[in-house]
């Protein structure tokens, strides 16, 4: 009888021990990827300027955006919004779709790019905007399109969103030179989404 009883326990613990590892080889294997995406890219008008004194915001524009949609329909459904563990943001590029030998990025001294969303903390304080990149140098040289580094890559920023963000994208500069005509600035930003 004792025999038995330890042989029913031996079967019983390896049969444990092969669900466990079975159900870990199951998470691996439907383990979902990162998701990169640029979908959120955007278009801000730079009006004419002749402030050269100071750094401020000189163009903004805001827009809705569904990540909740845009995560399942990049992996086939599997998983959304609330599966989500961090957001980085890995890239910011800006592009003047009209600029001119006068008007293009050779006129900001000082150049970055903020963000800001409708996410708010459990208070229903909202979060003030981040600034994502930026070049505190920007050389004097005609250019269409801007690439400042980006602060830091390893910042999770999953708390300035929701499964339908509301984005407010700011072109931030200090001028060496006014810009005399309207611009429009393309934005695209790279955000990292791992689960």
């Amino acid at each position: 009888m004792k025999q038995t009883l330890h042989l029913t326990l031996g079967i019983l613990a390896m049969s444990v021990a092969l669900s466990f590892q079975g159900c870990d080889k199951l998470k691996s294997a439907i383990k979902t990827p990162d998701v990169n995406f640029t979908g959120a890219s955007a278009d801000i008008t730079i009006p004419p300027t002749n402030d050269t004194t100071a750094q401020a915001a000189i163009g903004t524009t805001t827009f809705a955006y569904n990540l909740d949609s845009m995560i399942k329909a990049q992996t086939s459904g599997v998983v959304g919004f609330n599966s989500i563990s961090t957001i980085k943001i890995t890239s910011m590029t800006f592009t003047l779709l009209d600029g001119t030998s006068t008007n293009n990025f050779a006129n900001f001294a000082y150049a970055g790019g903020e963000f800001n969303t409708g996410a708010v903390d459990s208070h229903g304080n909202g979060y003030g905007p981040y600034t994502i990149a930026y070049v505190a140098n920007n050389p004097d040289s005609y250019n269409l399109t801007f690439s400042p580094p980006i602060i830091d890559a390893s910042q999770d920023l999953k708390k300035y969103f929701s499964s339908n963000t509301t984005f407010v994208y700011l072109v931030v500069a200090k001028l060496r030179r006014p810009i005399t005509t309207t611009l429009h600035c393309h934005v695209d930003i790279t955000y990292d989404i791992a689960f």
